[in-house]
């Protein structure tokens, strides 16, 4: 892992983006960004029709996908000046991730997809206190009872609470997520909501989050339409 990541420190707006540009090769969609800036504690509802952008949005503030023109800075790190690497390290130590393709590995069961961070980063570190931190998120998204289970034998909604659980378990500075309670029947819906809600207010990560739930995106003190960024 590069140096500039492992000595990165919160400072200022921990997101800050202008100018940004990014297309797909070969479409004509194109996301603009003028000026975003986010702080500790917000919690923004990103919003805006399909195709709009949002995911897009999102993977350009995580370090997965890079822009053509224009600046991003991340807890304090221009993304533009880092390594691929040092890209993958920044989401390992630093960003809660839940997006729409889960990621589960199907030949772990559900306390070792939670852990996976810490198996896939050295600098990440292992012990007692990391494995009780990771049973607790999972008692809490109510799935303690299937703590060995892999995602085969879990429901759609199951899987998208051990999502949610895995991207808690590094303690991150913000927490992105893209529709990450969007498989949820309401109860679950609002469990999940108030975990990430409580995260946000205990620790100051932003919580960014791409939903299309109104009775969800309400709860938000902000939302940002994708299309009033250009």
């Amino acid at each position: 892992m590069g140096k500039t990541v492992r000595g990165s420190t919160i400072e200022g707006h921990l997101i800050e983006a202008g100018d940004v540009r990014f297309a797909y090769p070969g479409g004509e969609f194109e996301l603009r960004v003028r000026e975003l800036r986010i702080d500790a504690g917000d919690r923004v509802a990103v919003v805006g029709p399909s195709g709009a952008g949002k995911t897009t949005l999102i993977h350009l503030l995580a370090g997965l996908l890079t822009p053509s023109a224009g600046r991003i800075r991340v807890v304090g790190l221009e993304l533009e000046g880092l390594t691929e690497e040092d890209r993958k390290d920044l989401r390992l130590l630093r960003l809660g991730l839940v997006f729409q393709e889960l990621e589960l590995l199907e030949y772990l069961d559900v306390l070792d997809n939670v852990l996976l961070p810490y198996r896939m980063s050295p600098v990440l570190e292992l012990d007692g206190a990391v494995r009780a931190r990771a049973r607790a998120l999972v008692e809490e998204v109510g799935l303690g009872d299937k703590l060995r289970r892999v995602p085969s034998r879990l429901s759609q909604g199951e899987r998208q609470r051990v999502a949610v659980a895995r991207s808690l378990v590094t303690q991150p500075a913000i927490v992105f997520g893209d529709e990450p309670t969007g498989n949820l029947d309401a109860e679950n819906r609002d469990h999940v909501a108030e975990i990430l809600f409580r995260y946000s207010g205990e620790t100051g990560a932003p919580l960014v989050v791409v939903t299309h739930d109104r009775e969800l995106t309400e709860r938000f003190a902000r939302t940002l339409d994708v299309r009033e960024l250009a």
